[in-house]
C-alpha cells in the first residue's frame, strides 16, 4: 500500500496550501505595487466606501380596508391581539 503522504492529492493539497499562505503574506499594497509594475504608473491600489445608509423606501399607499385595518393594527396592537384571541375563541367554543 502506498503511503498517504506521497499520494498525488496530498501533493497538490500542500502546494496550494503553501502558495495561499505565500499570497496571504503579500499585503495589498504590495501586490497593487507589482500590479503596476512600471514605475511610470502610479499606484492602483484605492479603497472607496459610501458613508451613510440608503435613504428608507416609502411603501406606495394602499387604498382600501386592508390598508385601514393595518394601520389600525400598527397603532392599537394589543387590542388587535385581544380581538383575533376572542374571535379565535369564539370560533373555538361553536365547534
Amino acid at each position: 500500500m502506498t503511503d498517504p503522504k506521497t499520494s498525488p492529492a496530498v501533493q497538490a493539497y500542500e502546494r496550494e496550501k503553501a502558495r495561499q499562505s505565500e499570497h496571504e503574506s503579500k499585503g495589498d499594497l504590495d501586490q497593487a505595487l507589482e500590479d503596476t509594475f512600471p514605475a511610470s504608473d502610479p499606484v492602483s491600489y484605492s479603497v472607496t466606501s459610501v458613508a451613510g445608509a440608503p435613504p428608507p423606501i416609502e411603501p406606495p399607499a394602499r387604498p382600501g380596508f386592508v390598508h385601514h385595518a393595518r394601520t389600525w393594527i400598527k397603532a392599537n396592537p394589543i387590542a388587535a391581539v385581544a380581538m383575533a384571541a376572542a374571535v379565535a375563541w369564539v370560533l373555538g367554543a361553536t365547534r
